[in-house]
C-alpha cells in the first residue's frame, strides 16, 4: 500500500530572462529561492532552460548560480550543463550550415552571433545598438571574430526584413529555428527547449511537467507542459499557449505564483492574473 501514497515525480522548468531574472534591474526576487527550497523539499526536481550562452550566466547574481538545480539547459535546448556549468553534452549545428548562415550574412551585410562550449561571438564589431542593447541585457558583450570551424550549438542572426528571414528559413530548412521580431535564432536540426524537456521526462520518468516562460522561443515548451504558465509581460503566443498567467517580472510574479501554490496546496492554481 505504500506506492499508493508515493508523491507523484514533478520536474520545474523556468526560463530566466523576463521570467526569474528582471534585466532592467538586474534582479531576482529574493523571496523565489525560499519557494525553491520548499519545491525541493518537496520532492521537486528544477532546471533552468534558457538561450542563454554559458558565457551569458557568470554576472548573474551569486545566490541564483549557487543554487543546487538539477540541470541547467542552455543555447535554447542546445546544451545541458551542471551547477558548475561543466559541460554535460551538447549538440552542435553542421559546419556546413553555418558555413551558409556566414556567406548569407556576408551577401546582406548582416550581423549574426554564435556560441557553444567553445566560447561566445560576434561576427563584427561595428553594430554598436546591438552591443549597446546586448550589454543592458546581459551585462556583458560576445568577443568579435569570424567564425573559424568553432563548435556551435546556438546562432542568432538579425534581420527585420521578412523576405531575408523567409530566405533564411528556406535556407536552413532543416534547423531548428524561432522567429523574433528582429532576429532570427537557429539551433541543430530537432533541438529545442520543448524536446530537451521530453528527453528528461522520459530519461527521469516524470509524471508531471511544469514549465515557465514569456518568450517567443518558450511558447512550445509552455504547450510540451502538463502545465503552462506564461508571466504577464509574455509575449501575446506564450500567454495564448499557457495554461496559468501570473505576475510580471517586476513584480515577483513566479514567486507569488508558488507561495500561493504553497499555501493552498501544492496543485493549486493561481489564476487571478489571467487577462
Amino acid at each position: 500500500m505504500k506506492g499508493c501514497f508515493e508523491r507523484m515525480k514533478e520536474a520545474y522548468f523556468f526560463d530566466i530572462d523576463g521570467t526569474l531574472y528582471d534585466n532592467k534591474f538586474h534582479e531576482i526576487d529574493p523571496g523565489l529561492f525560499r519557494e525553491f527550497g520548499y519545491l525541493q523539499e518537496n520532492g521537486a526536481d528544477l532546471y533552468l532552460m534558457s538561450s542563454r550562452s554559458p558565457y551569458e550566466m557568470i554576472h548573474l547574481p551569486e545566490e541564483f548560480l549557487n543554487f543546487p538545480f538539477s540541470g541547467i539547459i542552455l543555447e535554447g535546448g542546445g546544451a545541458v550543463y551542471g551547477n558548475d556549468l561543466d559541460l554535460v553534452d551538447a549538440w552542435l549545428i553542421p559546419g556546413s550550415d553555418i558555413k551558409k548562415i556566414r556567406n548569407y550574412c556576408r551577401d546582406h551585410d548582416l550581423l549574426w552571433r554564435y556560441s557553444g562550449p567553445e566560447g561566445n561571438y560576434f561576427n563584427r564589431k561595428d553594430d554598436l545598438a546591438t552591443r549597446t542593447h546586448w550589454r543592458k541585457l546581459y551585462l556583458t558583450v560576445p568577443k568579435v571574430k569570424e567564425w573559424k570551424g568553432d563548435d556551435v550549438c546556438n546562432i542568432l542572426i538579425w534581420t527585420k526584413d521578412e523576405n531575408q528571414k523567409q530566405e533564411l528559413q528556406e535556407l536552413l530548412a532543416e534547423n531548428s529555428a524561432v522567429i523574433y521580431p528582429d532576429c532570427i535564432e537557429v539551433r541543430a536540426k530537432g533541438i529545442s527547449k520543448e524536446n530537451a524537456i521530453r528527453k528528461l521526462r522520459w530519461k527521469k520518468g516524470y509524471q508531471r511537467v511544469i514549465c515557465v516562460g514569456d518568450g517567443p522561443n518558450d511558447v512550445n515548451m509552455i504547450s510540451e507542459a502538463d502545465l503552462g504558465v506564461a508571466m504577464k509581460n509574455a509575449c501575446k503566443e506564450a500567454r495564448e499557449a499557457a495554461d496559468v498567467v501570473i505576475g510580471s517580472v517586476g513584480e515577483g510574479g513566479v514567486t507569488t505564483w508558488l507561495k500561493n501554490r504553497r499555501e493552498k496546496g501544492i496543485h493549486h492554481e493561481l489564476t487571478s492574473y489571467r487577462k
